[in-house]
C-alpha cells in the first residue's frame, strides 16, 4: 500500500512560497520591504485604476519602471507595508510592471488575502493601458487564476474600491500542464515528501475524549521521523544547515504548514505538519515532525491574542442619554456611531445595548439632591452608575474569526437565543470609562488691573487634573499660563468653564462688569454684574460647550468704562467630559486583556461544544453542542441505515484479544459553576445565606455508584455568574443584574473589575416606578419609566420553558421559580447519562481498518457490532497494520 504525506508551501498560510527565485516574477511579493517607500500619487482625477493607468502609459505603453511597486489614492493615504502584509483602505491601489514574461504564455497568479472586510478588493491585468481581464476577491485565503501575457512587461493592479483588505503575499509563476520538477509534483506548489521505507505514520483520532469532559482531544499524529534526502531537504531549505541565511524563502518553522496523509490515493488526515527538531546520528540527518488537526491550530493562533487587538473604532459612539436609550431598540431610532462600518459584521440595533445594571448600588431617594426625581422613587447622579456598555457575543465570535485564517459555522450560534447574548464590557471599579475628563483649574493673580477693553483673565497657577480612572492629567498639556488660553487635544470633547471672580475695586463708581468666555476668538457667552463703591461683587458663573481638537477657550473680562481689580481667591476652572465612547480606552479598558481563546473556550464549556473540522474545507470549523453531534434522533426501521448507524465492523474485529472495561475512573461528584467573583457582594452575600451554595452553579452526584470517589469541577472560566434581583424591594418589577462591591465598615458600595458576564436580552421593561437620571454629556434630565432589561433568563419573572443560562436550578429572588432548561440539563445531561450508566463500557479491540474506512469515518457516526452499537472514542491508526480503536458502548 502507498502512504504520501504532502505538504503545501507555506504561503497557504501567510508565509513565504516555496518557490525558486528564478521562476517568480513579482519583485517584492513577500514582505513588501519597498512599498512605504514607493512612490506614490494622490488625488488622482477620473474613475480609479483606469484613471492613473492612462495617465502613465503612451501609446499603449507604460512608463512605470519595471519590476518596482507604484501606489495610487483618491484619498489622503495610499497602500502601506503593515507588519509584512499589504494594507489597503477605501479607493488606494498598487501596481507593478512584470519583466521577462513569455508573450502568449500562460502564468498562475496566486494572492494570499488575510483580511477582507467586502468584496470590493479587485486585481486588474493591463497590457498598456488597455484593460485584459478583472478578478474580484470575494473572501479570504488563498486565490488562484490565471492571464496570458500579451507583451513582456504587462502590468498588474490591485485596487481597493471601498474595502479595507490586507493581502500577505502575491505570486505569478508561469503555467505548466504537466507537473514536473522538486516543487511542482502536484498543482499549487504541493510537494510530496520523502518517506523512510518502514515509516508508517501512525495516526491518533479523536474528537472528544468521552472519559475526560473538561478536555476536547483532538487528532493528530505521533512524532515521525523523514529522512534528510535531497528532496526533503529542498522542501525544508536545508534548516539543519546553522550558516544558512534569510533569503525571504526560507522555510520557518514557526509558521504552519499545510499538510495532508494518503494512503492508496485516500485521504486519512487534513491539517498542519510541524516540525520538532533535526537530529544528526553519525552524520545520518532525519527531520522529527507530527500532524495536527485544524482546532487546535486555532487555540494556538489566538492563545496569546486578547480583545486589546480586535479593533473596535467602528464602535464609536457619544455616551450620552439619547444614544443609550436608543440602544435599547430593535427598530427605529439606534445608536449614531462615529465612525463607518468596517467589520462588515456591525449591527446599528443589535451589536452594543446599555442595559440597567446595579453597577454601583449607589441609589439615592428620589429628591434628595433636590432636582427633580420623583419623592420615593431611584435617583441617580451619573448615566455610569446604571448604563454601562455590552457587546453582542456572535459579533465578538465573528471579529475573532475575521483575523485569524479560519472560518467557523454553526448552526447553534445561529439561533434567536444564542443571538441574544451579549457580554459586559464594563470600565471597572474607576467608575467611569465614558467620562473620561477631568478638572483643572487656574488661579488668578493677587491684583490684576483690567480696563474696559476685554482682556483675558491671567492666571498665575494651574492644578493638575485626576482622572475618573487615577490616573494623573497635567494641566500645562491643556492650557497655556503664557498665553491663558484653553486648548482642547481632543475632538467632542465637551468642557464646563466655570468661574469665581471677586471684584475688589473700580476706578469709577457704580460701573458693569462684563465676564465672557470666548471660543476660537470670538465671544460665545457672557454674563454682567454693577459695581458700586462699598459692595464686592463675587461673580459665579460657568458655562457649558463642545469643542474639538484644536479648539481655544477663554474667560475674559472688562468694565464699561473702569479699570478693575479682582481679588487672589478668584479663579477659572475648566472640567473636560469626553462623552465618546473611546473604544481604546473605555470599552478595552476592562475587557482588552481577555483572551481571545479563553473567550472562546468558556463558551465551548458553557454549552458543552464540540468543534469539528469540515470535511469539505479543512480550514473551516463546525461548532456545535455535543448532543447535536453524538446523541443521534431516535429512528425505527430494519436495516442499520433505517436505525441511524452508519458502519457494520461486526467482520473487521479481531476477537483474538479483547479489553472490555467499566468507567471506574469517573469521579462520584462533579460541580459545574463559573468562576467566583469575590468583590461580587450579591453573589457572595448569596453564597453566605444558601450555605456555601454558588449562585448558577449544578452538583452532580453519582453516589449510587458507590466504588466511584473524587470530585471533579467543570468551570466556565473566564466567565462568573450574574445575580439578578429586585432594584429593592420596594420595587418588585424593576428586576436587574446587581453587580458591586460593598464596605461594610463604612457601608459604601461601587464598582468593581468584574469578571466578564454573559447575559440575554430580555427587552424592553416597565419599572412599574420611574427613576431619575441627571442632564449629562449634552443630554437633558429625565424620570425614565422603562429600561432594557438583562439577566440570565429567557424570561422574567420564569414561566413554562423559561431557559437559563446558569448551570443548574437555584432559588432566583423574586425572578419566578427555578428552570430546569438550565446549561447543565440541556447540553451536559444527556452527556452524563451515558457517561455515568452502568451498561456503559469501554472496549478496546483490535479492527482491521482499510483506507477508506478512515477516509469515510466521522466521529459522531455509530458503528455496529455483534448486534450491539458503539460510539468511537478514538483510533489510533498505523498503515499496514491492525488499528487499536476504543469503542464506547452506548446503553
Amino acid at each position: 500500500m502507498s502512504v504520501q504525506l504532502i505538504v503545501f508551501p507555506q504561503y497557504f498560510n501567510g508565509s513565504s512560497p516555496l518557490l525558486s527565485p528564478s521562476t517568480e516574477f513579482f519583485v517584492d511579493g513577500n514582505y513588501f520591504i519597498a512599498v512605504n517607500t514607493s512612490s506614490s500619487t494622490l488625488s488622482v482625477t477620473g474613475s480609479l485604476p483606469q484613471a492613473f493607468i492612462d495617465t502613465n502609459t503612451y501609446f499603449g505603453y507604460s512608463l512605470f519602471t519595471s519590476n518596482i511597486w507604484y501606489r495610487f489614492s483618491n484619498d489622503t493615504y495610499t497602500v502601506e507595508n503593515d507588519n509584512g502584509d499589504l494594507e489597503f483602505s477605501a479607493q488606494e491601489g498598487i501596481v507593478q510592471r512584470l519583466s521577462s514574461l513569455t508573450v502568449g504564455a500562460t502564468y498562475d497568479i496566486t494572492v494570499n488575502v488575510t483580511t477582507l472586510v467586502l468584496p470590493n478588493l479587485k486585481l486588474y491585468h493591463y497590457t498598456g493601458n488597455v484593460l485584459n481581464s478583472t478578478y474580484t476577491f470575494t473572501s479570504t485565503g488563498i486565490h488562484t487564476f490565471s492571464i496570458l501575457a500579451n507583451t513582456d512587461a504587462d502590468v498588474i493592479v490591485i485596487f481597493s474600491e471601498n474595502t479595507t483588505a490586507k493581502i500577505s503575499n502575491i505570486s505569478c509563476i508561469l503555467s505548466t500542464s504537466t507537473p514536473s520538477g522538486v516543487f511542482t509534483d502536484l498543482s499549487n506548489g504541493q510537494v510530496i515528501c520523502d518517506l523512510y521505507e518502514d515509516e508508517d505514520i501512525p495516526l491518533s483520532l479523536s474528537v472528544d475524549d468521552f472519559k475526560n469532559v473538561a478536555e476536547k482531544v483532538q487528532s493528530y499524529s505521533k512524532a515521525f521521523n523523514l529522512p534528510a534526502t535531497k528532496r526533503n531537504n529542498q522542501i525544508f531549505d536545508n534548516i539543519f544547515e546553522v550558516t544558512r541565511t534569510d533569503t525571504g524563502l526560507n522555510f520557518n518553522p514557526y509558521k504552519k504548514t499545510k499538510a495532508i496523509l494518503k494512503q492508496d490515493g485516500l485521504l486519512l488526515f487534513e491539517g498542519y505538519l510541524r516540525m520538532i527538531d533535526i537530529s544528526d546520528k553519525s552524520g545520518e540527518i532525519s527531520y522529527n515532525v507530527n500532524l495536527y488537526s485544524e482546532v487546535v491550530a486555532l487555540a494556538d493562533v489566538l492563545g496569546d491574542k486578547t480583545f486589546s487587538e480586535l479593533d473596535f473604532t467602528e464602535l464609536e459612539h457619544e455616551y450620552n442619554k439619547t444614544n443609550i436609550i436608543n440602544s435599547w431598540n430593535d427598530t427605529g431610532s439606534s445608536i449614531t456611531y462615529s465612525n463607518p462600518d468596517t467589520s462588515g459584521y456591525r449591527d446599528d440595533y443589535t451589536t452594543l445595548r446599555y442595559p440597567f445594571v446595579d453597577w454601583t448600588h449607589q441609589i439615592l431617594i428620589g429628591g434628595s439632591t433636590g432636582t427633580n426625581a420623583t419623592v420615593g422613587n431611584p435617583e441617580y447622579t451619573a448615566l455610569e452608575q446604571i448604563f454601562r456598555p455590552f457587546i453582542n457575543i456572535k459579533y465578538l465570535i465573528d471579529r475573532i474569526f475575521q483575523a485569524v485564517p479560519f472560518t467557523y459555522e454553526s448552526a447553534f450560534f445561529d439561533t434567536d437565543d444564542f443571538k441574544k447574548l451579549y457580554m459586559d464590557f464594563n470600565w471597572g471599579e474607576a467608575g467611569s470609562g465614558a467620562v473620561d475628563g477631568f478638572i483643572k483649574a487656574t488661579e488668578a493673580d493677587e491684583t490684576v488691573t483690567y480696563g474696559s477693553t476685554q482682556k483675558t483673565i491671567e492666571c498665575d497657577a494651574t492644578a493638575d487634573g485626576v482622572n475618573p480612572n487615577g490616573s494623573t492629567i497635567i494641566a500645562s498639556d491643556y492650557f497655556d499660563v503664557t498665553t491663558n488660553t484653553f486648548t482642547s487635544i481632543a475632538d467632542n470633547t465637551f468642557v464646563i468653564v466655570s468661574a469665581y471672580i471677586s471684584v475688589l475695586s473700580m476706578s469709577t463708581n457704580c460701573k458693569s462688569v462684563m465676564v465672557s468666555l470666548h471660543k476660537n476668538g470670538s465671544q460665545n457667552a457672557s454674563t454682567s454684574q454693577t459695581w458700586c463703591i462699598g459692595n464686592t461683587i463675587n461673580i459665579s458663573l460657568g458655562w457649558g460647550i463642545n469643542v474639538n481638537a484644536g479648539d481655544t477657550l477663554e474667560v475674559k473680562i472688562k468694565s464699561s468704562s473702569s479699570n478693575v481689580t479682582i481679588s487672589s481667591d478668584s479663579f477659572v476652572k475648566f472640567t473636560i467630559l469626553s462623552y465618546n465612547i473611546n473604544v481604546n480606552s473605555s470599552l478595552l479598558a476592562l475587557r482588552g486583556e481577555l483572551g481571545q481563546w479563553d473567550f472562546l473556550k468558556g463558551l465551548l464549556t458553557m454549552f458543552n461544544l464540540v468543534t469539528l473540522p469540515d470535511e469539505n474545507n479543512p480550514s473551516n470549523i463546525i461548532f456545535e453542542p455535543y448532543n447535536d453531534v453524538f446523541i443521534p434522533t431516535a429512528t425505527a426501521g430494519d436495516s442499520l441505515a433505517d436505525r441511524g448507524i452508519t458502519h457494520d465492523w461486526t467482520e473487521k474485529i479481531d476477537v483474538s484479544e479483547m479489553k472490555l472495561m467499566p468507567l471506574t475512573d469517573l469521579n462520584k461528584k462533579t460541580i459545574f459553576k463559573f468562576v467566583e467573583d469575590e468583590d461580587d457582594f450579591p453573589f457572595m452575600n448569596y453564597k453566605r445565606q444558601a450555605g456555601g451554595h454558588l449562585y448558577g452553579s449544578k452538583k452532580y452526584n453519582a453516589s449510587e455508584f458507590t466504588i466511584l470517589a473524587g470530585e471533579d469541577e467543570i468551570i466556565a472560566e473566564p466567565f462568573a455568574a450574574t445575580v439578578v434581583k429586585p432594584l429593592e424591594t420596594i420595587y418588585p418589577d424593576f428586576i436587574t443584574p446587581s453587580l458591586y462591591s460593598y464596605n461594610s465598615e463604612d457601608g459604601t458600595s461601587e464598582g468593581f473589575d468584574n469578571s466578564p458576564r454573559i447575559m440575554y436580552n430580555n427587552g424592553i421593561k416597565s419599572t412599574g416606578a420611574s427613576y431619575y437620571i441627571p442632564a449629562q454629556n449634552g443630554g437633558t434630565s429625565a424620570n425614565e419609566t422603562n429600561f432594557l432589561q438583562f439577566s440570565h433568563l429567557t424570561n422574567v419573572p420564569t414561566i413554562t420553558g423559561t431557559r437559563d443560562f446558569h448551570f443548574g436550578e437555584c432559588q432566583l429572588l423574586a425572578a419566578g421559580a427555578p428552570s430546569n432548561n438550565n446549561l447543565f440539563n440541556l447540553y451536559w445531561l444527556p452527556y452524563y447519562s451515558e457517561l455515568y450508566n452502568p451498561d456503559t463500557r469501554i472496549m478496546t479491540i483490535k479492527v482491521n481498518l482499510s483506507p477508506s474506512d478512515i477516509s469515510g469515518f466521522k466521529f459522531n457516526d455509530t458503528v455496529f457490532i455483534k448486534n450491539r452499537t458503539f460510539r468511537v472514542n478514538k483510533i489510533d491508526y498505523k498503515p499496514n497494520d491492525l488499528a487499536t480503536v476504543e469503542f464506547i458502548l452506548i446503553p
